[in-house]
């Protein structure tokens, strides 16, 4: 350490030095500070201070060190931050993942005491209770999601944020590789096939013509109609849908509490369907009937499907749909299977994949193509009857 002897312009001397922190932790770049006393050894200590404080606080002059009392307190300090940057259904699943997996795990713990050991031991068992767990109707018991990685992912976040504060010199979770998911099952899609579709269509045509009937008929055809997903269509008002131009705008959907986030599930989510003369003429009757139920002056800024001007409960309307479905004597294929008919229904129609993801609203392509590219078996039969005439023709 090279201390100089330094004499002011008062005639006092001090003793001062150079010093040389570090590579900063977070800007990347070098960090040097001066120590100055009124003694050489005085100088020495508080050059020695000044790299002890640094590496203390997390190498990095950024920030002073924070300190937590055990990882929980860590990881609210993390969500705090986080909720603020997704939406609503996102917030509401990592919250899920903390209070289910992660702080029963590693709450209690100094965070400066997690080490890769053991985080590596957690996200094993965690891949063991994933890979063991009963799969029933293709779900796992509760306390054995599949989705361990995402765990991982979310502590890593956490622990990051920790290192950004100064309260950890680095990130163990970075050392941690989650084991592979064992594949047990293929995840089945519900849907209709022709049969069915025409059973359920038939049996919407026999109900009693009450409000309620007419109301969940109009619903049920609508999504046959246009792939939408049910928060998407419970969200719908009558000033998204253009009778002239033919079509209803996708831009807002609706959240498990029943409010409406003004935002679709993805960019590409949000979306102008256009809609067929049959589909139209149904949603023109269904907005005559609802006039006679609903006690409002205008219907622009009603919900299309509701009776009493509020938004519809997903709950309530599940086990309505499920009667139905019982009722009509086809399988349950929930809200969900509606939007898987109507994909199954243009792709094997050889409706071109790419309007098909934009009649969805899904972000990437190959979503589309590997959620819908299975056949019926008469499109697989006439695909081989279309090879037969193509080596004909040879």
């Amino acid at each position: 350490m090279n201390i100089k002897k330094v004499t002011k312009k008062d005639g006092s001397t001090v003793y001062k030095t150079s010093v040389y922190l570090g590579v900063d932790s977070l800007t990347g770049k070098k960090v040097r500070t001066t120590s100055t006393a009124k003694t050489r050894k005085m100088c020495e200590i508080k050059a020695n201070q000044a790299i002890n404080k640094f590496q203390k606080n997390g190498s990095t002059v950024a920030t002073e060190k924070v300190d937590f009392a055990d990882f929980k307190a860590l990881a609210v300090s993390w969500f705090d931050g986080y909720k603020l940057t997704v939406k609503v259904n996102s917030s509401r699943v990592a919250k899920s993942y903390l209070n289910h997996y992660i702080l029963p795990a590693l709450g209690a713990y100094q965070v400066d005491k997690i080490s890769p050991v053991l985080l590596q031991g957690i996200v094993n068992q965690w891949a063991k209770n994933a890979n063991t767990s009963p799969i029933i109707n293709n779900r796992r018991k509760q306390g054995s999601c599949k989705d361990y990685k995402l765990l991982l992912n979310f502590v890593k976040r956490i622990l990051n944020h920790g290192f950004q504060l100064g309260a950890i010199n680095s990130n163990p979770a970075v050392q941690v590789v989650p084991p592979k998911l064992k594949q047990r099952t293929t995840k089945q899609i519900k849907y209709f096939d022709n049969d069915e579709l025409k059973r359920f269509l038939v049996y919407l045509d026999t109900l009693d013509d009450t409000p309620a009937n007419q109301m969940r008929g109009a619903l049920y055809r609508f999504m046959l109609a246009t792939g939408l997903r049910v928060g998407e269509t419970f969200a719908l008002s009558w000033s998204d849908v253009d009778f002239k131009g033919q079509s209803v705008s996708v831009t807002k959907t609706v959240l498990q509490d029943r409010s409406i986030q003004d935002s679709t599930k993805t960019r590409e989510s949000t979306r102008t369907v256009t809609l067929d003369n049959d589909t139209l003429q149904m949603l023109n009757t269904w907005q005559r009937q609802q006039r006679q139920h609903v006690n409002v002056i205008s219907l622009t800024d009603s919900p299309v499907f509701s009776l009493d001007n509020t938004v519809l409960c997903y709950e309530q309307e599940r086990q309505k749909l499920i009667a139905m479905f019982k009722r009509a004597k086809v399988p349950y294929i929930g809200f969900h299977g509606f939007r898987h008919t109507h994909a199954s229904l243009l792709m094997n129609a050889n409706v071109n994949p790419k309007e098909i993801q934009h009649r969805l609203g899904h972000a990437d392509y190959a979503i589309t193509m590997n959620t819908y590219s299975h056949l019926s078996k008469d499109k697989e039969k006439d695909t081989a009857e279309k090879f037969g005439s193509i080596l004909k023709a040879l």
